[in-house]
């Protein structure tokens, strides 16, 4: 397996990919061109023989300096349930750290049970408290209504590096 930046001119092949990965949501592709042309340090792809098995969207904040926040992540059907997502991870956590980020934020649906195990076993904590309106969804503390009516979604954070105090 080998990982690296996505090229902007991948957005059809990255778009594809993505429509393959269910329940992840698929955006139309001009949303993943422009993604990619401004932001394709911060995604990534896992390949094997030159095929797609990962993809990782994200971006800088520009509010939080060294807060990344992980868009998107999905690993081929095929290749789910095998450790890459986890493999996936700890590479990116690796790339981002090298770029001085110290905080990846997430959210995720809180019907993807997949995904919560994925991000909890490696290291990922909710934080959903620390918005102001939550509600229980599924066992789990989610931010009510974050992406609009009745669209609950379960915050999470994996801090990189601890900032010093003083």
């Amino acid at each position: 397996m080998k990982i690296r930046n996505v090229k902007e001119t991948e957005f059809e092949a990255v778009h594809n990919f993505v429509s393959k990965c269910k329940p992840l949501e698929n955006y139309k592709v001009h949303f993943y061109r422009i993604m990619l042309r401004y932001f394709s340090d911060t995604c990534f792809i896992a390949e094997d023989d030159d095929i797609i098995i990962g993809f990782v969207l994200g971006i800088l904040s520009q509010r939080h300096k060294g807060t990344f926040f992980l868009w998107q992540i999905g690993i081929a059907p095929s290749r789910q349930g095998k450790g890459l997502g986890s493999l996936f991870l700890k590479e990116i956590e690796k790339e981002l750290s090298k770029k001085d980020v110290a905080r990846i934020e997430l959210t995720i649906d809180p019907d993807n049970i997949y995904s919560q195990r994925l991000f909890e076993k490696n290291g990922y904590f909710i934080v959903s408290n620390k918005e102001k309106d939550t509600v229980k969804c599924n066992d789990r503390i989610a931010i009510k209504d974050f992406y609009g009516k009745d669209r609950h979604f379960i915050l999470y954070e994996k801090i990189l590096i601890q900032k010093e105090d003083g």
